[in-house]
């Protein structure tokens, strides 16, 4: 099973909306690959804010958004109405019997890590096996000649930031297993007020090394 936020929910925005991520750059770069009058779905779409951003520029697509998180879905749907079709799948079994022209992971299920010298596949699906299965049924989705775009971030640290309200974000990274072609970490999340912790979550990824 895909990785789920459930415990932060109710913060989400708030991080993403603070710098986190831009969404309106990686929507204009997404576009300027994709073009006109696709249709796309997105992988770990959380609350919609790619979306968002994405049918601004392009209102003419035909945006599906996925993600495992019940209660990032019921944001997503109220940012957007009608303007794009969100569903509660995990990626591993979705079956949504329809194809798609493009394929968008913004750190959603999978994603690129920059080291600087190499890149590294960073996945939100902890079982290594299952990735497999998880792009296999990625694939049965995408038509001929289709794209399948993925975010590339710099490497994850241990870090805080401060939030509107008097709320501390915090993260913390902890290596867990490391074998010959893949790693997992411990990936830890807070949001605290006051040092009282108002949300937290803990996921495991898995990072696939680069081959040679």
């Amino acid at each position: 099973m895909v990785n789920q936020y459930t415990g932060i929910t109710n913060y989400y925005d708030l991080l993403m909306m603070s710098g986190y991520y831009d969404y309106h750059n990686i929507a204009k770069e997404a576009y300027s690959i994709i073009g006109n009058n696709c249709q796309i779905i997105e992988l770990g779409t959380g609350t919609g804010l790619l979306a968002e951003k994405y049918i601004e520029i392009e209102p003419n697509c035909q945006f599906t958004g996925v993600d495992i998180t019940p209660s990032f879905l019921e944001i997503a749907k109220k940012r957007l109405g009608n303007k794009a079709k969100f569903i509660v799948a995990d990626a591993l079994k979705m079956e949504l019997n329809k194809t798609f022209d493009v394929a968008i992971s913004n750190a959603g299920v999978w994603l690129f890590i920059n080291w600087g010298d190499r890149l590294e596949l960073v996945s939100h699906i902890p079982d290594v096996q299952a990735n497999y299965q998880g792009l296999k049924n990625l694939a049965r989705h995408l038509r001929t000649g289709s794209l399948f775009l993925l975010s590339i971030q710099k490497s994850g640290i241990d870090f805080e930031q401060n939030l509107p309200g008097g709320i501390v974000y915090s993260q913390i990274i902890e290596e867990l297993e490391d074998k010959v072609d893949y790693r997992t970490r411990k990936k830890s999340y807070f949001f605290k007020k006051d040092g009282e912790i108002l949300a937290q979550e803990q996921l495991t990824i898995t990072l696939f090394r680069q081959d040679g």
